[in-house]
């Protein structure tokens, strides 16, 4: 009796038939994808592209979560420790990173960070030494140094922010904006050939209009936002937000509401895409937004007093609507929209925080290299 003829494996699915199929998992359900990328190195090449990231966020239309964020950390007085910027996690999926020793985040965007090299001396005195940071990235692979801008004169204060898409090997821009003995500046890096930064454009007039003491406003320590196709940096010791249109490269002065005390604020994106900004006014964390006219209205009010003492607002995750504060217990997430309160970790010791923003499913990295017996699946 002959054997029964062997049976051939079915021909594998066109990559185009794969990925039109793993884009339909519910995005609720990360471990789906991560199963799916166990299958073979080829589907894991496809999930863990950043073609496969781009479809899937554009057509779930969700915002990428936060991974975790990045505490600024300063040395305690007499330690020797240096200062860093130590990564802190609040999602599971997200695996360790080790904290950049001798950094400080200062923005991030689309999964990339932007750097500043920390020095012993005051920030407006050292060199401005700039790097982009992919904190997924396999060793220092991510990590780009930046070369100094020319700057004709020495700065009073400054700050900067990164602009890129959520590719983590497209192009970017660094857009820093400083003071000086005459006024207010911008400079802006380009990695596009040939990467280097622009000649730094002065607003000595207008712009900024020279005060007591100092040539032009003070660019407070605070992250800036983005909105729309214009960047907004808190200067003047809280009480004014410079604005930078990217399009038509002015700078203008938006005035903020008065506060009783030099109280710290973190800018905000409102829901409906506009600018807006946080502030603590004693135990309640007030919500404020611009309207068209330039006018600012006080919106929700969000009680505080079980997280009593806060010391501070840290920061805003754009596009999600979440805000983190310090208190001598540590970090809390505080979600603008429902007022849930969430410890996300633990302090102090910090004088900034960065949230990080991204997409990333567990196991993908380490999968796409092995070369398990199903490769050919």
């Amino acid at each position: 009796m002959e054997p029964p003829p062997m049976t051939r494996a079915p021909p594998a699915l066109a990559d185009e038939l794969v990925e039109e199929i793993l884009l339909r998992s519910p995005p609720d359900d990360p471990a789906r994808l991560v199963r799916a990328a166990l299958v073979c190195k080829r589907w894991c090449r496809l999930v863990t592209g950043p073609a496969f990231r781009r479809r899937f966020r554009g057509l779930h239309r969700l915002p990428a979560p936060m991974l975790g964020f990045l505490c600024n950390e300063v040395p305690r007085a007499g330690a020797d420790d240096a200062c860093s910027a130590r990564f802190v996690r609040t999602a599971a999926s997200c695996p360790p990173i080790a904290a950049r020793r001798g950094w400080h985040a200062l923005d991030a965007r689309a999964g990339r960070v932007l750097l500043h090299r920390a020095a012993a001396a005051a920030p407006a005195q050292a060199a401005v030494r700039l790097a982009v940071w992919d904190p997924l990235a396999a060793g220092d692979r991510g990590h780009i140094e930046l070369p100094a801008p020319a700057l004709p004169r020495r700065l009073r204060s400054w700050n900067a922010a990164l602009l890129c898409e959520d590719d983590p090997d497209g192009p970017f821009r660094v857009v820093l904006v400083g003071t000086d003995a005459q006024g207010t500046f911008v400079c802006v890096y380009s990695s596009l050939e040939p990467a280097a930064w622009s000649e730094p454009a002065a607003y000595a007039r207008g712009a900024s209009r020279p005060t007591s003491g100092v040539g032009g406003d003070h660019v407070d320590a605070v992250r800036g936002a983005l909105v729309g196709d214009a960047l907004y940096f808190v200067c003047q010791r809280r009480t004014r937000v410079l604005r930078y249109d990217l399009g038509t490269r002015t700078m203008s002065v938006v005035h903020l509401p008065p506060a009783p005390h030099n109280q710290r604020i973190a800018l905000t994106t409102t829901e409906d895409g506009g600018l807006g900004f946080a502030r603590m006014e004693g135990y309640r964390l007030c919500l404020w937004s611009m309207e068209a006219n330039l006018e600012w209205t006080r919106g929700r009010v969000i009680d505080l007093r079980t997280l009593l003492p806060v010391i501070d607002l840290l920061g805003f995750a754009h596009g999600l609507g979440i805000i983190l504060v310090g208190t001598v217990d540590g970090f809390f997430s505080v979600d603008r929209k429902s007022g849930r309160i969430n410890k996300v970790g633990d302090g102090p010791g910090f004088y900034n925080v960065v949230p990080y923003v991204s997409f990333y499913t567990p196991a993908l990295r380490t999968a796409s290299r092995d070369e398990g017996s199903s490769a050919n699946a």
